[in-house]
């Protein structure tokens, strides 16, 4: 019991070191403006390339913490060594334990130097290997083209506060930009995170997907439709200017008083927007519809926001968000007029 109790502690470990590293550089992708290919015939599945990633990244990490475990050890005991040697009588003593003192100052700075890349290095690799390949699985539908990504390219907080769901947002954090189009329209997506208030007065507003998209909507004013999931979570707030003007199931649209959504935006896109499943990764899903514009919110949990490291590679988690974002997608393109 004793010993299992240590291993999930240094297990513990490993993943707050792991994650703190690679804080560093999350926003670690492909080189500036790749293109997002699609799976190829035979290719190995991506959630068994993926996993070999992380057991390769995971070795190296255990390797190199073995290795800063015996170099310490054995600075350690010249350390003792040197102490115990300077503090005998006679001039020879105090030569061999000034020189054990050297030989651990240089000990160290040579190790240093030889393996301060090695984590950083491996890490940016594994990251790159995963979202490469994440990617590659999110946008295999044949509709997806013109897909690519920029490690520097960051969404604007001009964009959230334009679209008028959250109050106040006045700090964004974002990585993995994905621009491209959907059935030749443009749109983008991206992690996202808003908050607003500084200090002890900051609060997240949102963490999770956004999406936006082009369509061919003329009226005045947005909606807004929720659907919100077993928990109470980013539900927007800035709708004092709005009434509940629709609401059915799970499904809340927010609208101009008066206005008639099912005439402004389509029977077919409220029950599209409707069928999305709100449910395990998926917390909740805010949806924002302008003449012109349309985002979409969708609140993950840290199973879909964070990488994996000390566990396996459980695909499930990814498939239902590339499920989600694709049905956000077709519920976006009915959006756009259509010649018959």
């Amino acid at each position: 019991m004793l010993d299992e109790s240590k291993e999930t502690l240094n297990q513990e470990e490993t993943a707050n070191e792991v994650k703190e590293e690679v804080s560093k550089d999350v926003n670690v992708l492909l080189p500036d403006g790749e293109e997002i290919k699609k799976p190829e015939e035979g290719e190995e599945e991506y959630d068994v390339t993926i996993e070999n990633a992380r057991l390769v990244f995971e070795k190296k990490y255990k390797n190199g913490r073995r290795n800063s475990y015996i170099a310490m050890a054995v600075v350690l005991a010249l350390g003792i060594g040197s102490v115990v040697c300077i503090g005998l009588n006679g001039m020879v003593w105090k030569i061999i334990g000034w020189s054990l003192v050297a030989t651990a100052v240089v000990g160290m700075l040579v190790y240093y130097i030889a393996t301060r890349n090695i984590l950083p290095n491996a890490t940016k690799a594994y990251i790159a290997i995963v979202n490469e390949n994440m990617n590659k699985r999110n946008f295999s539908d044949p509709r997806y083209t013109d897909v690519t990504t920029d490690k520097n390219e960051k969404l604007e907080l001009a964009d959230p506060i334009s679209d008028h769901i959250y109050k106040d947002p006045n700090n964004i954090a974002s990585r993995n930009v994905i621009n491209g189009k959907f059935m030749g329209r443009t749109f983008k997506v991206g992690d996202l995170g808003l908050y607003s208030g500084a200090g002890k007065s900051r609060r997240s507003l949102f963490v999770g997907k956004y999406v936006s998209y082009q369509n061919d909507l003329h009226f005045e004013n947005r909606y807004i439709l929720t659907i919100k999931g077993t928990s109470a979570v980013d539900l927007p707030d800035d709708v004092d200017d709005l009434k509940v003007v629709f609401e059915e199931g799970d499904l809340k649209i927010y609208g101009p008083e008066g206005s008639k959504p099912e005439k402004d935006l389509g029977k077919d896109f409220i029950k599209k927007i409707k069928s999305i499943s709100v449910e395990k990764h998926l917390l909740n899903l805010n949806v924002v519809v302008w003449s012109g514009h349309s985002s979409a919110y969708g609140s993950y949990d840290d199973v879909i926001m964070t990488l994996p490291f000390e566990k396996e590679f459980d695909k499930e988690p990814n498939e239902q968000y590339a499920n989600n974002l694709l049905d956000i997608m077709e519920a976006f393109a009915l959006l756009i007029k259509t010649e018959k």
